[in-house]
């Protein structure tokens, strides 16, 4: 059941904000599928390919549009309106779900490309890329728990005539420039200050600056050249062709439960078509998603065939999710309290058996400070299993050349299990906001993860492996 919250005040500074760590809902520890280790291992598999051959066919429909939209403006055919349509739809709608997942830098396997073009598509999609790459951080934290999550899009009641403008931007475009402004001015919102660290402000400030100056170059160059051609390919998309971001966002979670820590009760997967699933980068399996973050947009449909039979069942199609979702939110106007239920299968007895996680517990030494860990067995190549010892969890890692090595158990950022992350190279990355450190000497190699892990001492011996604890 729900935990209700002491008001409907969704401010991240409020009552409900200081409640929801008191009731344990934030950096909570969240519900997950069993899924077997070695399957979940080759879903985490990060390929170039698939998003190489996506995001060049995602341009070709863009540039392909643009320029068919810019010579039928030229010659002053109306028949400019369709190029343009398509245009502002690849520009504005779907540069959501590529700034979504290059955010969680799983769409490429090479960083810098999931870096690219997340710089790209925030600025298509209106979104500052710093503050949102934290704002997101904390909605997979905290997904629909009220005074923690920053990205809730129905709150309730429900704002009816903020849901409808929502097809067009009315209300977010005058809210995106008086941020970015701020940002330009080097001030933060108090809301900001409790999910960016103040080591990214810096950051914050100088990319409002080059928005603000691409905006205003845009601008100048349609008032030199008195028309508004520029603004149609550049700011305008935002009004015209944002209508289809919200036919798909609305469906993740709106009238779905509040303040539980159970994926499959406040989000929605929906099955789609072949089209629709390639503009939305598969972000209609979204329990999957936010259950196993880490997995590949390109292997959602897989993740969701290995655990469909532990979720509630799928709608069928995106007219199903809207007519449920239409009553919800407008029987929410008049009773806040409700939500849609969704019903979930019975826990299958072998659950447990078939996750895959390891656990050990660890034998105490001989008097020498060292605590037997496993047979050396238990743990290959690039593998990571969990130690439960004392009152303190370790990670202990097999590098691609056969060491061993031991961190701190939990993530410094959201206190995920490291255990449960997904080890490449000498790099774990944390299973809940794929931050990443190397294991060898505990540095954060990627935010959201800035505080270093504490390293121990390990050493492999008669077929054992050993660990010395923290004093």
């Amino acid at each position: 059941m729900p935990i209700e919250a002491a008001s409907r005040d969704y401010s991240l500074v409020g009552e409900n904000a200081a409640l929801a760590v008191q009731h344990g809902l934030a950096e909570a520890t969240w519900y997950a599928s069993p899924v077997p280790k070695d399957t979940m291992r080759d879903l985490l598999e990060r390929r170039d390919g698939p998003a190489l051959r996506d995001t060049f066919l995602w341009f070709a429909l863009l540039v392909g549009s643009g320029v068919g939209a810019y010579g039928l403006w030229r010659v002053g055919s109306w028949w400019a309106a369709i190029p343009f349509m398509i245009y502002g739809v690849i520009y504005a709608s779907t540069s959501d779900s590529r700034w979504h997942e290059a955010g969680h830098g799983t769409a490429f396997k090479t960083d810098w490309m999931n870096n690219a073009l997340y710089e790209v598509a925030s600025f298509m999609v209106m979104r500052e890329s710093v503050p949102w790459r934290w704002s997101h951080t904390r909605h997979h934290s905290d997904t629909i728990i009220i005074g923690r999550d920053p990205e809730i899009v129905a709150p309730r009641p429900p704002d009816i005539r903020g849901l409808v403008l929502g097809f067009f931007n009315i209300k977010t475009i005058p809210a995106y420039f008086r941020h970015l402004w701020l940002h330009a001015m080097g001030r933060m919102t108090p809301e900001e200050r409790t999910y960016i660290p103040d080591s990214e402000f810096e950051k914050v400030f100088f990319r409002a600056r080059i928005y603000l100056l691409i905006y205003s170059a845009v601008l100048g160059l349609a008032i030199y050249n008195r028309t508004m051609l520029p603004l149609m390919f550049v700011g305008l998309p935002a009004l015209y062709g944002a209508w289809l971001m919200p036919i798909y966002g609305y469906t993740q979670h709106a009238g779905l439960a509040e303040n539980v820590l159970d994926h499959r009760l406040n989000c929605r997967t929906v099955y789609m078509n072949r089209i629709n699933r390639f503009l939305y980068w598969n972000m209609n399996y979204h329990v999957e998603h936010h259950m196993f973050p880490l997995v590949p947009y390109h292997n959602l449909p897989r993740l969701h065939e290995a655990v469909k039979a532990d979720m509630p069942r799928p709608y069928p199609s995106l007219f199903a999710a809207w007519r449920e979702l239409v009553p919800a939110v407008l029987r929410q106007v008049k009773d806040p309290a409700y939500y849609v239920e969704r019903n979930l299968p019975a826990r299958s007895p072998h659950a447990e058996a078939s996750s895959g996680s390891r656990i050990f517990a660890g034998k105490a030494g001989t008097g020498d400070g060292w605590v037997e860990v496993c047979p050396s067995e238990c743990l290959g190549n690039e593998g990571v299993i969990r130690l439960d010892y004392g009152q303190s969890t370790y990670a202990i890692y097999r590098g691609p050349e056969g060491r061993v090595y031991a961190t701190d158990g939990f993530c410094t950022h959201g206190r995920a299990h490291l255990a449960e992350g997904f080890v490449k190279g000498n790099l774990i990355e944390c299973p809940k906001h794929n931050g990443r450190f190397d294991f060898t000497d505990g540095t954060a190699r990627r935010k959201p993860a800035c505080v270093a892990l504490r390293t121990f001492q390990t050493r492999e011996e008669n077929g054992k492996i050993f660990l010395r604890p923290a004093p």
